[in-house]
């Protein structure tokens, strides 16, 4: 629920505001939360998607791949935010872990 839904790696590992660049760019809400933004509709042509301008039909192409990224999504409200450190099979950072995987890394 605190997650951004364009600046933080919520959904797929990246950031919705790389993945989908140019939208971030147009939108008006960049700092609106995943939780605001699933209450508000993020359906195809919810309230919730206010941009600068109006979209261009590639734009608009672009917007319906992220609505097909959300369609399955489920929001869960009663469990809090959490990282997970993908290096570590329990998902659980540790700097000894940090360590080991860049002295490691091929260069």
């Amino acid at each position: 629920v605190d997650s951004f839904f364009w600046i933080d790696p919520w959904l797929g590992g990246v950031p919705l505001s790389v993945k989908y660049r140019r939208l971030f760019d147009l939108s008006t809400n960049k700092s609106i939360s995943v939780a605001e933004m699933s209450e508000l509709g993020w359906e195809a042509r919810g309230a919730v998607w206010q941009w600068r301008r109006q979209l261009w039909a590639w734009e608009e192409e672009m917007l319906g791949e992220c609505w097909n990224l959300l369609y399955d999504f489920v929001l869960q409200p009663n469990i809090s935010d959490y990282w997970l450190w993908r290096h570590d099979t329990g998902g659980g950072y540790s700097v000894r872990g940090a360590y080991n995987l860049l002295t490691t890394m091929d260069d």
